[in-house]
Order: structure tokens, then sequence, then C-alpha cells
């Protein structure tokens, strides 16, 4: 389970980060909202490309901040009455 949250949060701080470095050199005001649709599109973009490079190459997935893909059991079922 902690491959997946960390795998699903390192995009995320990679979103705000580069977002916030953007701001940091353009004036933008107004609105916080558009800033948090830009860190979501920019947060997708970045997992989405850092998935695909990771299908050709495995190692990629460190970009994730784990190289290794969650991997889930199927839960047993108890059928002691």
């Amino acid at each position: 389970m902690l491959t997946s949250i960390v795998r699903t949060v390192v995009p995320m701080i990679v979103g705000v980060v580069i977002v916030l470095a953007a701001r940091a050199g353009l004036h933008i005001t107004g609105d916080t909202s558009v800033t948090e649709v830009v860190t979501l599109g920019v947060s997708s973009v970045y997992y989405l490309a850092v998935r695909l490079l990771e299908k050709v190459r495995p190692y990629f997935g460190w970009l994730l901040g784990k190289a290794s893909q969650p991997v889930y059991v199927a839960a047993r079922r108890n059928t002691a009455r």
C-alpha cells in the first residue's frame, strides 16, 4: 500500500513545485482556482508521462518515488463457519 501512496503523492508534489516555480516568474493574479486547475493538469501530465516512460524503461518509475509498481493481492474469503 505504501508504494501506491508514494506513487500517487509524488506527482502531486511535482505539480505543485512546477506551478509555484512558474508563478515565481509570472505575475498571476486573480482566482486561485486557476492555479489549482493548472496544478492538477501539470500533475496529471507528469504522472502520465512517467507511466508511459516506465513501460519502455522500468527504471523511470523512480520519478514517481518508487521504481516498483504496486501489487494488489485479492483478499482471501473466510469459508470457516
